[in-house]
């Protein structure tokens, strides 16, 4: 699918809300940006569903209070991919995502990324608008304060950690 201009920007609004919702900054929930089926994918965390898409959010946001850890995601280099491997009528985007995290009141002091990782958004225009049907991501980079993927999942499943 050839994306108009407006397509292209709907998409991307779509992407920046979902890292809204990541740095709890957004007003919608997380889950809501997916299909019912959709999945978010990082190395080996998996959600899918909008189930295990709303308790991975909720913990995360828990988490998140409990450590006084806050977050910024910036998103660069979105463009998007040819269409193999896409759904009908969907498109395939991927960017780069830099990730500062830090915890306590703030101002938090700034230091080095934690993170930075290649996403992938495979996205579906639906009655509702732009979905996305997968998230997945790689990390490239990894510092002291990435998030332990395995607690992620547990939170995902309905598992205490």
């Amino acid at each position: 699918m050839i994306m108009t201009v407006q397509q292209f920007h709907e998409v991307q609004d779509l992407i920046l809300r979902f890292w809204a919702c990541v740095d709890e900054i957004a007003e919608i929930e997380g889950a809501a940006l997916f299909t019912a089926k959709g999945a978010l994918v990082i190395e080996t965390f998996r959600a899918e569903g909008q189930e295990a898409l709303t308790r991975y959010f909720t913990a995360r946001r828990t988490l998140s209070v409990e450590r006084q850890r806050s977050t910024r995601h910036l998103c660069t280099n979105l463009r998007q991919l040819p269409r193999a491997g896409v759904r009908e009528g969907g498109v395939r985007m991927v960017a780069t995502i830099t990730v500062f995290s830090g915890t306590g009141p703030r101002p938090i002091a700034l230091g080095a990324p934690s993170s930075l990782a290649d996403f992938t958004f495979d996205c579906v225009e639906t009655g509702q608008g732009w979905k996305f049907t997968c998230v997945s991501g790689a990390l490239i980079f990894a510092g002291a304060d990435t998030p332990d993927l395995q607690k992620a999942a547990a939170a995902a499943q309905g598992e205490s950690t």
